[in-house]
């Protein structure tokens, strides 16, 4: 079962991606190589990340929580527009296209990241407090919690 805090830690680690991308495209000159695996260091984290999210909202299906289901699906259309816009935009930039581009590419990465951070901080603040309310994840990692369950009362 996931949990609160690991998910808001891949959504840091998710951020700080997004800004060491964005301050490689900042300046005009091209920096395609960093920018290239910039871009896959982040694309590696977002795949992670969205798996994580599956497996509760999975298992939200399976459990047919009328409120969270409604609430997930008030999220689903905007969700769904930036995973297909995040999907095309991994499409349109390999190495080669980021060399030969880099003001698009630019534009690009900036307009994509702010679309992933608005999506990172409305799960923050609705879906994952949805999900800890629904027993849908846990608030602590299970090895934190087993950690803190053994130890002795003062």
């Amino acid at each position: 079962m996931q949990n609160f805090i690991e998910l808001l830690k891949d959504h840091a680690l998710l951020l700080s991606a997004g800004r060491s991308l964005a301050d490689i495209v900042a300046p005009p000159d091209p920096a395609p190589g960093p920018a290239f695996d910039a871009l896959r260091r982040l694309a590696r984290l977002l795949a992670a990340h969205l798996h994580a999210e599956a497996e509760f909202i999975r298992l939200d299906g399976e459990n047919v929580n009328q409120e969270f289901a409604a609430l997930s699906a008030s999220h689903g259309a905007l969700f769904d527009e930036l995973v297909a816009e995040w999907t095309t935009y991994l499409n349109d930039w390999n190495a080669e296209r980021i060399a030969q581009d880099w003001p698009t590419f630019g534009a690009d990465t900036r307009r994509i990241l702010a679309r992933l951070a608005t999506q990172l901080e409305t799960e923050n603040q609705s879906l994952y407090p949805a999900a800890l309310k629904y027993g849908l994840i846990r608030l602590l990692p299970e090895t934190l919690r087993d950690t803190m369950e053994e130890r002795p009362a003062a």
